[in-house]
């Protein structure tokens, strides 16, 4: 059991090094997006259900192995989220509190996951808490890259009516070569860089701008490139995806959820698919965002109709 624990904790610290790598000077916001991202892995489940086995003991008078595990874990993340704070509001009792509520929300939504295994709804859960750590004290805009562009609670939506069945759509979400045929939206060309469709798994797309003028491009001049996991697959009915921009520009920092929603029409010969995008980096226009959706959807359906 020691060595079990040794293991778990050595995953964590692990995962304490790559948040650090990661820039969590972005503040308490982006550190939580970027731990709860990771212990959200399906890949670390089974390190969770140690964890939560390891407090139960503990509340129940645990010795042995056990003793003091609660107390280094709780100790490893308060340090990291300390890291994420201004050195000034660090040491004081209101610096503490803060960093204390974020890890008490990821522990607790932990336990739902465990539970539930409801990856998606705890996902968003947390989301809709961490929006809340930039939020200023006078009740004024969030601004998540600390440059008043941020929207608390926003939401991008986009829908259509694609004449094919659901069953048909959904294979098309989750097929390398039909997404990079149809997803990149107008004035783009895309391409999978690696490819591993499962929950938890995901791809890494590159996203080329045919006309780059003015260097729209979030990673380069040229290009935007985005990490996306799986994080639900429900066939034929649901696609949930965490995206990730690689870009040095803060305000395209964080982590996007797109929900993509099948619903079976005309008698199960049409589908209405809806797409729904949280937690979308402030530096992306909303209007241009939802257009763009727009774009990918209208090619969604060129490309399935045609195929039947």
């Amino acid at each position: 059991m020691q060595a079990l624990l040794a293991r778990a904790r050595q995953d964590e610290t692990g995962m304490l090094e790559a948040v650090h790598r990661a820039r969590p000077e972005h503040g308490l916001a982006r550190t939580g997006e970027l731990v709860w991202s990771r212990l959200a892995d399906p890949g670390h489940r089974k390190v969770l259900t140690l964890w939560v086995e390891g407090y139960a003991r503990l509340l129940s008078g645990g010795e042995g192995p056990w003793a003091g595990f609660a107390e280094r874990t709780i100790a490893d993340w308060l340090e990291l989220f300390a890291a994420a704070q201004p050195p000034a509001r660090r040491d004081t009792p209101e610096g503490l509190a803060e960093r204390t509520l974020p890890l008490s929300v990821l522990r607790g939504a932990l336990l739902d996951l465990v539970a539930s295994r409801d990856e998606p709804s705890t996902t968003a859960a947390v989301t809709a808490h961490l929006r809340t750590l930039d939020a200023p004290a006078d009740g004024g805009p969030a601004h998540r890259d600390g440059t008043g562009n941020g929207t608390p609670g926003r939401t991008d939506r986009g829908a259509r009516t694609v004449a094919a069945p659901p069953a048909a759509v959904y294979d098309a979400l989750v097929d390398r070569a039909s997404l990079e045929a149809w997803l990149p939206p107008d004035g783009m060309s895309g391409r999978i860089e690696r490819w591993d469709p499962r929950p938890g798994g995901g791809f890494r797309l590159v996203l080329t701008y045919l006309d780059p003028a003015g260097s729209p491009g979030k990673t380069s001049g040229s290009t935007d490139v985005v990490d996306v996991r799986f994080t639900g697959l429900v066939p034929p009915e649901r696609v949930v995806q965490q995206a990730v921009f690689e870009s040095d520009d803060p305000s395209y920092a964080g982590t996007m959820t797109m929900t993509w929603h099948l619903d079976a029409r005309d008698g199960g010969s049409g589908t209405e698919v809806t797409v729904t995008a949280t937690g979308v980096p402030p530096g992306i226009d909303q209007a241009d965002h939802e257009t763009g959706i727009a774009s990918s959807l209208a090619h969604l359906a060129s490309y399935v109709e045609a195929a039947r």
